[in-house]
């Protein structure tokens, strides 16, 4: 097993460039001799060295700068220490990655600077070390990256490491050849990596058709592919929706409202607005049918949702995975903005507490019974889509709702949900947990070549 502390990297020119001077509590802790030796690990770079003293009492462990050279360990550091004895190993960790778009302007990492900087500063107080790469920077035989420094982004060499947080934005590029031989690279290392990919609506909407329970949660969605489709959807409700399945940011979004034999379009992600009546499901196909021809798009279920000043109202909840249970971690109201049917802050959609839109329709007990019922679908839905997908992942945000009568909805999971929020003083919950859930899934020994 592993026995993992804290320990203060420091360094010194007085002894050779393959020894390492050890404290004396580490080396009772570990059962380490003075003539012992180890390989120690930081991400996959490794040297082995010999211990040459354990006359220090604090948790030190001193070294050659040489040694932190070879090891691309950039100067004095505190860190996480893992000592596994039946390998002699020690491991120095871990190393995160992040992996994402970087691009030329200002800020530094576009939408995710603030949260980068958060999980920065919150790995360097908790004896991580974190950078941040793209798949331009990731060579066979190297990585460049950027980590953290006194408030600013420094590129430099770094080591490959423990585990990496896929925060790339765009699924053409997920989907490419140099993200897949990427996946490779990182599987002949043994390294893991999490969120795993994209799961676009209608494959989310599959697997949860899998587990009855669910069903009631789930408002009905067909696969826009041919007419009948929508005429079958539009028969069973009076409202629909039309979504892509690649789609995000409520961005081109269809509603469908059916009214003595008319049916209304209204589309307000356009320059202008769209809003038709049409007097047959025929002639709204064939509408509908122009805008969607390029991109695959799903039907789903209206629902008479819950209103905040008269305005539809969702609910984004954050779940995380740690130790091995997902958990909710936060939770906002997104009100829509007015005449919008979306609300999603990127379409005008304003943010409030939870709390505060629910007391305006709901009396207290309700409210109190509401939310326990929204996380509990919440925290449900990832586990049921976690262990249905091969690869790791560690992080969801749920779209939920509520309709009038108070019944929960989920309306949408993302896999990789939007950090484009506003700079705070302290570090976000949801920060905490992804750190805390690259340690969990970096513990175990990692199987090298």
């Amino acid at each position: 097993m592993f026995s993992t502390t804290t320990v203060r990297i420091l360094c010194t020119a007085s002894i050779q460039e393959n020894e390492i001077r050890l404290s004396k509590r580490l080396a009772s802790q570990w059962k380490i001799k003075k003539d012992d030796s180890f390989t120690v690990f930081f991400g996959l770079t490794s040297v082995h060295v010999n211990i040459t003293s354990i006359d220090e009492k604090e948790n030190h462990l001193i070294c050659h700068h040489t040694l932190l050279s070879r090891l691309k360990l950039p100067g004095e550091q505190l860190l996480r220490c893992s000592y596994l004895p039946s390998h002699q190993e020690l491991i120095l960790g871990p190393v995160i990655a992040v992996l994402t778009e970087i691009p030329d302007q200002t800020p530094f990492l576009g939408n995710i600077s603030s949260f980068c900087e958060e999980l920065a500063v919150l790995s360097e107080q908790s004896g991580c070390f974190l950078y941040v790469t793209s798949l331009s920077l990731w060579r066979e035989e190297y990585i460049s990256g950027y980590r953290y420094d006194k408030g600013a982004w420094i590129k430099d060499e770094m080591p490959f490491p423990s585990i990496v947080h896929n925060r790339i934005h765009s699924r053409k590029t997920e989907q490419g050849l140099i993200f897949r031989s990427w996946v490779q690279t990182l599987k002949q290392y043994g390294i893991s990596h999490f969120n795993d990919r994209f799961l676009h609506k209608w494959e989310v909407y599959e697997t949860l058709a899998q587990f009855p329970y669910l069903q009631p949660y789930i408002p009905r969605t067909f696969l826009f592919t041919k007419y009948d489709a929508l005429e079958q959807a539009l028969q069973e409700f009076n409202c629909v929706f039309l979504k892509p399945i690649y789609g995000s940011q409520g961005r081109n979004i269809f509603k469908v409202t059916k009214a003595d034999q008319t049916f209304m379009l209204d589309y307000t992600t356009f320059q202008g607005d769209i809003h038709r009546t049409y007097a047959s499901v025929k002639e709204l196909f064939s509408t509908l049918k122009q805008y969607t021809a390029h991109r695959p798009y799903i039907v789903q279920q209206g629902l008479d949702l819950y209103t905040y000043m008269e305005r539809p109202v969702d609910f984004r909840m954050l779940c995380h995975k740690t130790d091995n249970s997902w958990k909710v971690t936060s939770s906002v109201a997104r009100v829509s903005s007015p005449h919008e049917f979306v609300s999603n802050v990127a379409m005008g959609g304003e943010m409030y507490k939870l709390e505060e839109v629910l007391y305006s329709g709901f009396e207290v007990k309700q409210v109190k019974h509401m939310k326990k019922l929204l996380v509990e679908l919440a925290v449900e839905t990832a586990k049921c889509i976690s262990q249905s997908h091969d690869g790791l992942y560690g992080e969801f945000g749920m779209d939920l709702a509520l309709d009038r009568e108070g019944n929960p909805w989920l309306l949408e999971v993302n896999v990789k949900p939007s950090k484009n929020m506003p700079s705070s003083s302290s570090i976000r919950p949801s920060v905490r947990s992804i750190l805390q859930y690259c340690c969990s899934a970096a513990q175990q020994p990692l199987r090298r070549n």
